[in-house]
């Protein structure tokens, strides 16, 4: 599906030209129907290409080359029923989840685009059954978590609404950040 893919391309430029990821950290998927589409792992949001996404059927188990967070992104798909979702290891939101248990923004724009991000600590963040099972709870309720150590997940309807989110994320965590120093 290439508006799909032309999606989560534009997505990931985005999320790289803005600095939330380094290197091949992150993943961006969106689901439609009984597939996902999903960037591949070891993937760099600041050269990807179509051959980068990779189709994976929501039914199975094998995932080939798609990313080591999969069966997180699936966790969340099947058990919100929210179809875009993107992970980023943004600086000043992952600097932040070390001083706060909940960002709450103080800046316009934050308040604008979400209600508060949950910071969630686990033994295993990354690509866990841990993860899994608590994030696809956690994102019944909110858009944004995130994950101290590891990152941002934001699971939206639209690609764009969720990039908007953690945009807007980085910079309260930046402001927060920042009002600390005074």
């Amino acid at each position: 599906m290439d508006f799909i893919k032309n999606q989560i391309l534009k997505v990931a430029k985005l999320c790289f030209e803005e600095g939330f990821v380094n290197g091949s950290s992150g993943n961006i998927s969106y689901t439609y129907k009984n597939h996902m589409y999903i960037t591949k792992k070891g993937s760099y949001f600041g050269d990807l290409t179509y051959k980068d996404i990779i189709r994976v059927n929501l039914r199975s188990n094998y995932i080939g080359k798609a990313s080591s967070e999969f069966f997180v992104h699936k966790s969340i798909v099947l058990n919100t029923s929210k179809k875009a979702i993107i992970h980023t290891h943004s600086k000043y939101s992952t600097l932040a989840s070390y001083f706060y248990k909940e960002i709450e923004p103080i800046d316009s724009e934050g308040k604008m685009f979400f209600n508060g991000a949950l910071v969630l600590e686990l033994e295993h963040p990354s690509a866990s059954k841990e993860l899994e099972n608590t994030l696809s709870e956690m994102l019944k309720y909110k858009d944004i978590v995130i994950v101290k150590t590891h990152g941002v997940f934001v699971a939206s309807d639209d690609l764009m609404k969720a990039y908007n989110i953690i945009s807007a994320l980085e910079h309260s965590c930046f402001m927060l950040l920042e009002s600390k120093k005074c």
